[in-house]
């Protein structure tokens, strides 16, 4: 769901699913002009929000405040993900925002077994 498909009433930015496989995957660290929400509904990983890391599973949700770089960091099984932007705020830009050209081209994401001290 992003401006050229979402109902006039609401204020949502974008949302969809995204998803990092063990195999080839590969993200890029960014930021918005608006708060996000990834709810995990598959997998395992290691991600970046807010400069704190964290172990997601299957039924976690990461929040990032706008402004916040967030990423993946290493992904432990294929890792399945709903994304949700919040509203923009007026002048506010869209989309993937990068602090450097070499964050814009993204990078592999490795595939790790879960270290020992992974949450159940």
């Amino acid at each position: 769901m992003g401006p050229g498909n979402r109902p006039a009433w609401s204020s949502v930015t974008s949302a969809g699913v995204f998803r990092v496989p063990t195999e080839g995957g590969w993200f890029d660290r960014h930021y918005h002009d608006c708060h996000e929400y990834w709810l995990i509904f598959k997998g395992s990983a290691k991600v970046l929000s807010e400069g704190q890391e964290y172990y997601v599973k299957a039924g976690d949700i990461v929040c990032t405040r706008a402004g916040d770089e967030h990423d993946v960091l290493e992904v432990y099984a294929d890792l399945e993900a709903f994304w949700f932007e919040d509203a923009t705020p007026p002048g506010g830009r869209t989309g993937h925002l990068h602090k450097t050209p070499s964050l814009a081209r993204g990078h592999p994401v490795p595939h790790k077994p879960p270290p020992e001290d992974f949450p159940a």
